[in-house]
């Protein structure tokens, strides 16, 4: 099934949007296009992107961009997987707050931990996590440096 997408209006012409789902050939983003002023963009619930999805919200950030002052907040490991792989995929926008894919090596528990941008910038890198399960430090289950790219060299679009 393809994603949806919620417009909330909020006071002072701002918008918060979330989008869940997997962006595909099938995902229509057309509500977004008429937009302006600061909107923020919640991909928390974002699964996953095709080839299709990916083209289709690209345009969309594109068109966004001329026009409004994106912000993106709790972003879906699948949405930092595609920032960081394609030029211009927030358009302008920034990321707040996102998610990170975290592992405990001592019991083998798996969750998506939220982190705030600003506090992995301030540090270098990803804060410490403990574990919920056994308390010991969790690691993130990607290469960091990778998946972290995107708080180093930010989107542009082109």
């Amino acid at each position: 099934m393809s994603a949806s997408v919620v417009i909330e209006p909020r006071p002072g012409g701002r918008f918060h949007v979330t989008i869940a789902g997997v962006i595909d050939e099938m995902t229509d983003l057309s509500p977004l296009i008429g937009l302006t002023g600061p909107i923020e963009i919640d991909t928390h619930a974002v699964r996953r992107f095709n080839s299709a999805g990916v083209r289709i919200w690209v345009d969309c950030m594109r068109a966004l961009a001329v026009r409004a002052r994106l912000s993106f907040v709790d972003c879906a490991p699948a949405v930092i997987t595609q920032l960081n792989m394609i030029q211009g995929f927030l358009g302008h926008g920034r990321v707040r707050s996102f998610y990170g894919p975290m592992r405990c090596d001592r019991c083998d528990h798996m969750l998506n931990y939220r982190f705030e941008t600003h506090v992995c910038v301030e540090q270098g890198g990803l804060p410490s996590v403990a574990c919920p399960n056994c308390g010991a430090t969790m690691e993130l289950d990607e290469l960091e440096d990778s998946y972290l790219l995107f708080l180093r060299e930010p989107t542009q679009v082109r």
